[in-house]
């Protein structure tokens, strides 16, 4: 909870934001239609194959068998390749240039 002092500060601010930047209100009140979708809902299916592949892996061992062995490093695998592509899809879209930024 905000004292009385600082509630009073964060009002100034706000009111010194709305004079120098009128459209900022509206842009923050319309932030979430524009934003993208966050990360985590994307890796759903990742995160799931990757636990299933996990217990998967330990019931295998502990009945001893190999189908099981097989499925559970499979699906192991698929969340590391998920999670590899990922990361380097990343790296490549940081190091491009924005079109904000790019020279004509």
């Amino acid at each position: 909870m905000l004292s009385q002092h600082d509630r009073r500060t964060l009002a100034a601010i706000e009111e010194s934001l709305r004079a120098d930047a009128p459209d900022l209100e509206r842009l923050l009140t319309r932030f979430d239609q524009w934003a993208p979708e966050r990360r985590r809902r994307r890796y759903r299916a990742t995160w799931c194959a990757v636990l299933l592949g996990a217990v998967l892996l330990a019931v295998a061992f502990v009945v001893r068998s190999a189908d099981l062995l097989v499925l559970s490093a499979l699906l192991l695998m698929f969340g590391a390749v998920r999670w590899t592509v990922a990361a380097a899809v990343r790296a490549v879209a940081h190091r491009r240039p924005t079109r904000t930024g790019a020279r004509r």
